[in-house]
């Protein structure tokens, strides 16, 4: 089971998600323009060759609204409520949209779109039709549903509560938008705990703080430490994983290249020796382990867009196919989608995995790693 740890020194707030002894995620609290956050907006200039224009989402900052966005294009100095989409990236603007969603735990409400939906995740037909039929029978007048994943073990009445809420929740964000001016920040992106909380699968076995009140009623026990990373040795497991070559336990290791338009990785075998069977047994032994650790680093590191893999060589398909299934079964846990498109004529195993903000690299200093070398980059 999962441990949460939630620390804070200085007035900043950081949070690791550990799975025994295996780091699989840090973040921490920021202040700078996220996903999911709503602005009252006011439309800037109008790039038809681009067929997008730019938006005003406060003082200095503006956005890039598409289109294929938008609900009805807005006139130029015409407020518009947008949410972003994706965070600003390097010098790319925030990416926003007019098509609204607002997050639950076990539901996403779209108030401009009736359309009832279900996780992909959820592959199993007649559990994708059980909640399909149930977000039509909760969902509010002429809006729609996503069913997340976790709706799947919920009691109904239990997801149609949370509706309410969520509902409840957009009209009292109407009501604020209608007395704003344009442009401001109608509603912020929730708390990097309640965030935690709410997209993790499968909950916490425990959760291990240094605040004086844990802010969230849960299910599992809580426990107090002075400093909680320290019992989880957090620090020293994000300077080795946030490394360009990483080891894996068998003796072979990983480099990771990010580039502008995508991130490429590499497994060697280094000192791997291999294991009984011949080398096709060994080759996909370390292959297998060797994907593990990628999908643990590609959360961990948040790296988002294209990313290829250049797995060992193996000779079969069969080989193959048990690699990407190896793959396929590590990324199911991560609370970003990830989609894998297989092989390339080439060989390399080809992914996407959903921008969800920062990635962290290796090319500026990392406040938690000060004086190790250890760095962190915007991209």
């Amino acid at each position: 089971m999962k441990q949460l740890y939630v620390e804070q020194q200085n007035g900043k707030l950081s949070c690791a998600v550990m799975d025994g002894a295996s780091l699989l995620s840090w973040q921490e609290e920021s202040t700078a323009i996220q996903s999911e956050q709503i602005y009252l907006a006011r439309a800037d200039r109008a790039m038809k060759g681009m067929e997008a224009i730019f938006v005003r989402l406060t003082k200095d900052q503006n956005g890039f609204l598409p289109y294929s966005e938008c609900k009805e294009k807005p006139l130029s100095g015409q407020p518009v409520l947008v949410q972003v989409k994706k965070p600003p990236i390097g010098e790319k603007l925030p990416y926003c949209t007019m098509d609204i969603s607002i997050a639950g735990h076990y539901a996403i409400l779209t108030p401009f779109s009736n359309k009832i939906a279900v996780s992909s995740r959820i592959t199993d037909a007649e559990e994708v039709e059980r909640l399909r039929s149930l977000g039509k029978e909760i969902a509010p007048e002429n809006m729609g549903l996503i069913l997340r994943t976790e709706s799947t073990a919920a009691p109904p009445d239990e997801i149609k509560a949370e509706v309410q809420k969520l509902l409840d929740k957009w009209h009292a964000l109407c009501k604020k938008a209608a007395s704003a001016c344009a442009p401001c920040l109608i509603e912020e992106k929730e708390s990097l705990i309640s965030c935690i909380l709410r997209d993790e699968k499968g909950g916490f076995e425990k959760i291990i703080t240094n605040l004086s009140e844990f802010p969230f009623a849960v299910s599992c026990p809580v426990q107090y430490a002075d400093h909680p990373f320290s019992l989880a040795n957090v620090q020293r497991k994000l300077e080795k994983s946030l490394s360009r070559k990483v080891y894996l336990p068998c003796g072979g290791y990983l480099v990771i290249d990010p580039t502008e338009a995508m991130t490429v990785i590499d497994v060697n075998s280094g000192k791997f020796t291999g294991k009984k069977g011949g080398t096709e047994s060994s080759f996909l032994s370390l292959n297998r382990e060797a994907a593990k650790e990628i999908a643990r680093l590609l959360r961990l590191r948040n790296i988002g867009g294209i990313i290829l893999i250049d797995f060992v060589d193996m000779q079969t398909e069969e080989s193959r196919a048990a690699v990407l299934e190896a793959m396929q079964n590590a990324c199911s846990t991560d609370t970003a989608k990830t989609v894998l498109h297989g092989f390339t004529s080439l060989g390399l195993m080809e992914m996407t995995r959903k921008k969800t903000g920062s990635a962290l690299h290796t090319t500026s200093p990392c406040p938690h790693c000060k004086g190790t070398g250890l760095k962190e980059e915007f991209l």
